[in-house]
């Protein structure tokens, strides 16, 4: 490690301490970075949120999108979120826009968050998992149900979803996951990377609801002509004009609306899918295709990442 580095470091490590001594963020904006694709973030934002609350400090409008920066407020009704949030936050929007960040004042109360957002989540997720429950007060479950999109978003899941009864399946092939397949191991009966041929051979044993919605980052012309070879009517909804994560937002809502939802233990996206349906929608019809060759229902509301556990392991809130 070379010395600026090591200063870096030591500069962050002190920071820390401040933080968990002395409530550093207290009355503060604060500065976060979000990681991973779009489920990461929001779990990441989830984190940000509970933080936010407890130290009476607020959040300077963050970042989203995966091949290019873009607002929250470009995918979410950032109103509508301050306007549920306030509820839990003395009144006070919780998230700041940028465009109200140019004062003298609001600069000198801004600081950058040292607490890694993503680990913060995972404690949490790690007792969740272990208490097989979720708190009906969880800050998880109060931003997921603020969060909103844009009305020019919301009008096309609208228009998918409106007085539809229809199934909607994750299809997780991409470029990305193969990779992260290729180094990440699992043990018994379980996959991480599951064939397009296998997913359909699977759905083609599966009661259908409806016309069967898929989701997927790539491929979907070749997964549409797969489907239909089922004779399945297959939709999906992608926009190359809109940036990736905007697809990814309003594919998750679909998703979120459809009479069974079939995906994988391994995301991210299908468990908080999961999660939004049982938690805030009342349907708990979720599935997983990732375990034992077959479409398996699953029995945790979208908690539990390893296969066995998400379809034996009863989570309930209280």
């Amino acid at each position: 490690m070379n010395i600026n580095s090591f200063k870096k470091r030591i500069k962050k490590d002190i920071k820390k301490l401040l933080y968990h001594n002395f409530n550093w963020y207290k009355g503060k904006f604060l500065g976060i970075h979000l990681q991973g694709g779009l489920c990461n973030k929001l779990h990441c934002l989830f984190s940000a949120c509970d933080i936010a609350i407890n130290e009476k400090s607020r959040i300077i409008e963050p970042y989203f999108g995966w091949e290019k920066p873009i607002l929250f407020s470009e995918i979410y009704d950032l109103d509508y979120f301050n306007s549920k949030m306030s509820e839990f936050n003395n009144g006070k929007n919780l998230i700041i826009s940028r465009d109200k960040l140019n004062t003298k004042s609001a600069k000198l109360n801004s600081i950058e968050n040292v607490v890694d957002l993503w680990k913060y989540s995972e404690r949490e997720l790690f007792k969740q998992r272990n208490t097989f429950s979720i708190n009906i007060n969880s800050t998880k479950l109060r931003v997921l149900n603020a969060l909103k999109l844009r009305p020019e978003y919301q009008s096309i899941v609208d228009s998918y979803t409106n007085d539809k009864s229809f199934t909607a399946i994750q299809i997780r092939t991409e470029s990305d996951w193969v990779r992260h397949a290729g180094t990440n191991k699992v043990n018994g009966n379980e996959k991480i990377l599951v064939s397009l041929d296998e997913i359909l051979k699977m759905v083609a044993d599966f009661e259908i609801v409806g016309d069967l919605f898929f989701t997927s980052g790539q491929n979907h012309s070749k997964i549409s002509e797969n489907i239909k070879k089922l004779d399945i009517q297959p939709h999906h909804f992608y926009q190359p004009n809109y940036e990736y994560e905007i697809n990814a937002a309003i594919n998750f809502e679909i998703c979120c609306r459809s009479h069974y939802f079939i995906g994988l233990s391994r995301s991210s996206y299908s468990n908080l899918i999961s999660l939004k349906r049982a938690g805030l929608l009342n349907n708990d019809n979720s599935f997983i295709y990732n375990y034992r060759d077959k479409i398996l229902k699953r029995q945790d509301m979208g908690i539990q990442y390893v296969a066995e556990l998400s379809v034996n392991n009863k989570t309930v809130i209280k």
